[in-house]
């Protein structure tokens, strides 16, 4: 079974609520990044024209990736958010620097 890194940006004010839907689904955890970028919705009223994300980044089994994805576009529809990527990538291998061993998809 694969590991896939499922990959969100989204606005940082929906940081909360969407940590609060990937609770609920049992995603095991995820890691947070401040980014700033422009895409679709350039600011205007900034200075240089960058917005202010979150990027959110979560490992999960491939049997459950799916489930994920269709968590988060759920919460992204409820929420109205008008912005925001979502990409999934397979990752082969991830180690656990702790023990020092491979990290199976089931384990996620």
């Amino acid at each position: 079974m694969s590991i896939n890194r499922i990959t969100a940006v989204v606005p940082t004010e929906f940081l909360p609520e969407l940590e609060k839907c990937l609770r609920a689904t049992g995603v095991p955890g995820m890691t947070i990044n401040d980014v700033r970028g422009f895409g679709e919705h350039v600011n205007y009223f900034s200075r240089d024209l960058l917005v202010s994300n979150a990027r959110v980044e979560i490992y999960i089994g491939s049997e459950r990736c799916q489930e994920v994805i269709d968590a988060i576009k759920h919460f992204a529809r409820e929420s109205h958010t008008t912005a925001g990527i979502l990409t999934v990538e397979s990752i082969d291998p991830l180690v656990n620097l702790n023990i020092g061993e491979d990290v199976r998809g089931a384990d996620l």
